[in-house]
């Protein structure tokens, strides 16, 4: 059970990434008039948050469970574990934003609007 655990923990937290590094493949064409406007500026802030709680939260849940087949302390062991998977989740998270603001912005061909 818990390899089915942390196999669905990762790709949660892989999710995430997608979220975040292809924010225009969520919305339809069309759907902004243009890429300054306050609703596409505010759904990149919407994907940038729900993307880097999804890489959070799938990394220490991921790594909690492959802690936690050690069964050791439960108790000590678990507090360790949840310390090293939010550090973990952390580290995870910083690195896909540095990711995500490296890559050039989108840019639209649609003659209908823009899309982020």
């Amino acid at each position: 059970m818990q390899l089915i655990a942390i196999l669905m923990a990762a790709i949660f937290a892989l999710g995430g990434r997608w979220v975040q590094l292809y924010p225009e493949r969520l919305v339809p064409k069309g759907h902004f008039v243009g890429p300054d406007t306050r609703g596409a500026r505010f759904y990149r802030t919407q994907m940038a948050f729900l993307g880097t709680f999804m890489v959070v939260a799938g990394t220490c849940g991921a790594v909690l469970s492959l802690i936690s087949l050690l069964r050791l302390a439960p108790g000590l062991v678990t507090f360790i574990a949840t310390l090293v998977g939010l550090a973990a989740g952390i580290a995870a998270a910083a690195h896909v934003r540095r990711e995500a603001k490296t890559r050039p912005p989108y840019i639209s061909n649609n003659p209908y609007g823009w899309w982020p």
